[in-house]
């Protein structure tokens, strides 16, 4: 499977000038777990609500006075358009990570992929798999 397929959605963006109070507003918004920063139109790095929860709140900063700079993974993980599922999950499993950047040659942010999104997929593949073996049993005992 082609990781074009997770460039679908759009990529939520944060300044790394941002303070971490409008970090959470945005995320909050969107409903999502993380941000990414941008440096002269490449990534830059990454900021999840846990380096929120330890970096921040876990180290009793000000959220609105801390910098989304301060406290995000700098040049984060990040995997080639052009690579397969394969690859991506082995690059999540060696660097313990649940999202990942989806990057092209030059370093531009395309879409993300999440741990969610590899559990939708492996469940929806587990299902279809499900269904050809029943229907094989069914087929053949007729």
């Amino acid at each position: 499977m082609s990781l074009q397929e997770f460039c679908r959605k759009p990529v939520i963006k944060i300044s790394a000038d941002a303070n971490i109070t409008e970090a959470c507003r945005l995320m909050e918004q969107k409903n999502i777990g993380c941000l990414l920063a941008e440096n002269n139109g490449r990534l830059w790095g990454i900021l999840t609500d846990r380096d929120i929860a330890l970096k921040v709140a876990g180290a009793q900063r000000d959220p609105s006075t801390t910098r989304v700079e301060e406290i995000m993974t700098r040049d984060p993980v990040r995997i080639s358009v052009n690579s397969d599922l394969h690859h991506l999950t082995v690059l999540m499993h060696a660097y313990h990570v649940r999202r990942v950047p989806i990057v092209d040659g030059l370093d531009t942010t395309l879409g993300i992929v999440t741990m969610d999104d590899l559990i939708a997929l492996l469940s929806d593949e587990m299902s279809e798999i499900g269904k050809a073996i029943s229907e094989e049993f069914s087929h053949g005992s007729a």
